[in-house]
């Protein structure tokens, strides 16, 4: 419900009538709508990111593993819920900034150390040493722009998934510098 009515059009009451049970119920697991929201929210993020960790440990060569990150962060990002769940953080940050701190300590944080300890065993190829700031820059490059235009109703043709994320790798990779 939050994410086709947003924060402000779900209700409790609501909720628990699509769930099949009362309200009361729903309140004694859940304090209030915004502890619901993050129940949800955090039930997301580990969906999200359970991909992500098996990166950690790979043993895979640095472009192909980047490769396969961008494309799991792009593909996750541009999921209808996910872009759901940004817009209502975007819409909330000033309400319930809370928010927008869960989905940054339990979703961007630990994405960034994922590709911090996959930047850093690959440390003798690369000319960053700043590991979780590369990190921090790779998803930006991978997921900003194409996130921003979701969110704002401009609909991604899947067609160019696969050239933005070879880009994106590509540019981190090896700059816009010629040499």
């Amino acid at each position: 419900m939050f994410m086709t009515r947003g924060f402000d059009g779900t209700s409790v009451e609501a909720v628990a009538e699509l769930a099949g049970m009362s309200k009361r119920t729903v309140y004694a697991r859940f304090a209030d709508k915004s502890e619901l929201f993050s129940a949800v929210l955090r039930l997301l993020i580990d969906r999200w990111l359970l991909p992500i960790s098996r990166f950690e440990a790979s043993r895979e060569d640095l472009e192909p593993t980047l490769t396969e990150i961008a494309r799991h962060l792009l593909l996750s990002a541009l999921a209808p819920s996910a872009v759901s769940v940004h817009r209502i953080l975007i819409a909330e940050a000033q309400r319930q900034p809370a928010f927008g701190r869960l989905a940054f300590a339990e979703g961007a944080k630990p994405a960034v150390r994922a590709i911090a300890a996959v930047l850093r065993r690959h440390r003798r190829r690369l000319r960053v040493t700043d590991h979780q700031l590369a990190a921090e820059q790779f998803m930006s490059l991978v997921i900003d722009h194409p996130l921003r235009l979701a969110s704002l109703g401009i609909a991604i043709d899947e067609r160019n998934i696969e050239p933005q994320v070879q880009a994106a790798v590509e540019l981190f990779l090896h700059g816009a510098i010629r040499r």
